[in-house]
């Protein structure tokens, strides 16, 4: 039985199958995940036989391209850093190379280009080698997993954790646009570490204590307990959020106007609303069992109705953590040490810390972490709980997903770790942020869902007619074709950019859509199905039939797709992957032109080609053989940004 090319041992038995010698140990490690540097490392070596240079500066000299047309590796020659030669001596030298260079099975002939020498991959071995290359890692395709090794000198010290907090909500009230793009952008930060091979922890910090709560328990004694009513459910929870929040309004009111004429506000915030609201937050806090059992009433109840709109995106968690759970000692303690520290300042009855004068940190302001009523403020409780997850966890990471409209926050975060002598854990946090969505309104996750799916709906029958559209509202808009079209528009640009909801884009058929990826991979389905016979399983594929220009540059951009990942997982910006697979649907498009007539009305702008001249057995394998391989790449990278994908 062969051995698979995912095994040293493998990989080296298909090169000899193809006549190559044993692949330079320089680039073996990385050729296990990455296909390109398979080339790479001969070319480096073929290099090195007519270059005086080291191997290791010729391989960081050799740049793999995006743009197929500008071939696939490029040797760029003033980085080689050779002495006595200016432009024109290395375009001369360039010219000098690739006439000096062996010829190899792995390469066309040279292109000078300028001060860079281009290098295209043979068609003939291009799909000998990457297909079965492919086909051996399957899902794999495009992980690297030795990335989460936290010592790979001592691999027998396990992997690297990272916790991913996103979506965090509040309990009660709405879950907002930003709390969605969160969702969005955390759940492919989560995919993309485990894809390195990293343990990842999916982490929802709740809002789930504090003053808000403490709102929301006003507001149940006034119109549910006093009023005798059943309570019954989320949308009453919301209900009576709203009541109470436009009663406490008017104190709300006359507490900033105080502060406006320089005022003392301490005799408006000890009556009324405040006062019921902040006395509810001080039981909960001094552990009072009635107060906790309504306050667990309110978080399950909120949790319940999450969990069914995470689950129409296709959203799991791992932990519910909340600021509930920070440890009153790891408060206490965080405390102390701002006091030893000499950073807390007293200042009209609230602590606080300076981070201008403390921390030398322009702009970051002023920040309250216990107020005048003794009552614990969210940022205390975010510094607490940072000490806490890292106890708890012990992770070499934690990435906190959140809007661009926190960035403050985050830095005053991590400069109080700093103040306090924690800059080793500072140094495993990290912000990733994001713009806002334009034209959602806040409520329940599914009823923004319920909303984004009417709008979808709507912008479908525009785009198509009443006749191809069922006109039952959003009924014809499933949860596939929803969260495609939510990522596909959220990921569009880069993260730190805000954007509108448009749904007239995510409708659209002739534009990079998340309903053109789908309809790309049903024809990819549609294709595999019909050329997967028994007599076309068990031929020979004949490759010389995919040596043509469309499958070449198909199989090219197959080639990329370990390296895309690897670009993407480091800077974090999904936009980078995405981009890539609208490349790769729109090769897809160019070689199924000639597409049959019963596939075109899937997808008009997508899928391979299976209507050949009476093909024989082996070319219909061959063809069988790069659809399989190209759907797999075309899903290995939609589950990574999160997108649903069918069978």
């Amino acid at each position: 039985m062969a051995c698979l090319t995912s095994t040293p041992k493998g990989l080296e038995a298909l090169l000899e199958e193809l006549s190559l010698d044993p692949l330079p140990q320089y680039g073996s490690n990385d050729a296990l995940t990455k296909p390109v540097e398979i080339w790479r490392s001969y070319f480096a070596r073929f290099l090195s036989t007519v270059l005086d240079c080291d191997e290791a500066v010729i391989q960081e000299a050799i740049s793999s391209t995006t743009e197929t047309s500008l071939g696939d590796l490029a040797l760029i020659l003033p980085r080689l850093k050779l002495k006595n030669l200016d432009n024109n001596g290395l375009k001369s030298l360039a010219f000098e190379l690739g006439e000096r260079l062996p010829s190899s099975p792995l390469f066309l002939q040279p292109w000078v280009d300028g001060i860079h020498l281009r290098m295209f991959f043979s068609p003939d071995t291009l799909p000998r080698l990457l297909l079965p290359y492919i086909g051996d890692r399957k899902s794999l395709y495009g992980h690297d997993l030795s990335q989460g090794i936290r010592d790979p000198a001592s691999p027998e010290q396990g992997r690297k954790k990272v916790i991913v907090e996103f979506s965090s909500p509040n309990v009660a009230t709405d879950f907002d646009s930003n709390h969605l793009r969160s969702t969005l952008l955390g759940a492919f930060v989560a995919n993309i570490h485990e894809a390195m091979g990293w343990e990842v922890v999916r982490l929802n910090y709740l809002g789930d204590w504090g003053k808000q709560i403490g709102l929301l328990a006003a507001g149940y004694e006034r119109f549910i307990e006093k009023e005798n009513l059943q309570f019954d459910g989320i949308q009453q929870l919301r209900d009576v959020y709203a009541k109470i929040n436009e009663l406490f309004k008017p104190e709300q009111d006359a507490r900033d106007k105080a502060k406006q004429e320089k005022q003392n506000t301490a005799d408006i915030e000890g009556k009324g609303i405040f006062a019921q609201r902040d006395a509810f937050v001080k039981k909960l806090e001094d552990g009072d069992e009635a107060a906790l059992a309504l306050w667990k009433r309110f978080r399950d109840i909120t949790i319940d109705e999450l969990n069914l709109g995470y689950g129409r995106l296709g959203v799991k968690f791992d932990e519910y953590w909340g600021e509930s759970q920070v440890q009153p000692s790891t408060i206490a303690e965080v405390e102390s040490t701002f006091k030893e520290k000499r950073v807390l300042e007293e200042s009209d009855g609230s602590w606080m810390i300076d981070f201008v004068k403390h921390a030398g940190r322009r702009g970051l302001g002023t920040q309250i972490v216990r107020g005048r009523d003794g009552s614990t403020r969210y940022f205390l409780r975010d510094v607490a709980g940072a000490l806490d997850r890292s106890r708890k966890f012990t992770f070499d990471k934690m990435i906190y997903v959140v809007s661009s409209r926190q960035d403050n926050h985050f830095q005053q975060l991590f400069a109080s770790l700093e103040l306090m002598g924690l800059s080793d854990l500072r140094e495993k946090l990290q912000h990733v942020n994001f713009g806002a969505i334009q034209g959602l309104d806040g409520s329940l996750l599914s009823n923004i869902l319920d909303q984004c799916a009417i709008r979808i709906h709507d912008a479908l029958r525009e785009e198509h007619g009443d006749s191809d559209i069922d006109s039952d509202s959003a009924g014809a808009v499933n949860d596939v074709s929803l969260v495609s079209g939510l990522l596909a528009q959220d990921m569009s640009g880069k993260r730190g950019h805000g954007y509108a909801f448009e749904p007239k884009k995510i409708a659209s058929s002739t534009t990079h859509t998340g309903l053109v990826l789908q309809a790309c991979h049903k024809v990819l389905n549609a294709s595999v199905e019909k050329l997967s016979t028994n007599d076309v399983e068990v031929a020979e594929a004949d490759y010389t039939a995919l040596s043509d220009d469309d499958s070449a540059d198909l199989l090219r951009l197959m080639a990329q797709f370990p390296d895309v990942v690897a670009t993407t997982y480091k800077s974090l910006e999904p936009h980078t992957l995405l981009s890539y697979l609208y490349k790769l649907v729109s090769s897809l498009s160019i070689l199924g032109e000639g597409e049959e007539d019963d596939l075109e009305g899937d997808a008009e702008e997508a899928g391979p080609s299976t209507a050949q001249e009476t093909p024989s057995l082996a070319v219909k394998k061959a063809q069988l053989v790069l659809y399989q391989n190209a759907r797999q790449v075309l899903e290995n990278g939609m589950r990574l940004l999160g997108f649903p994908v069918t069978s």
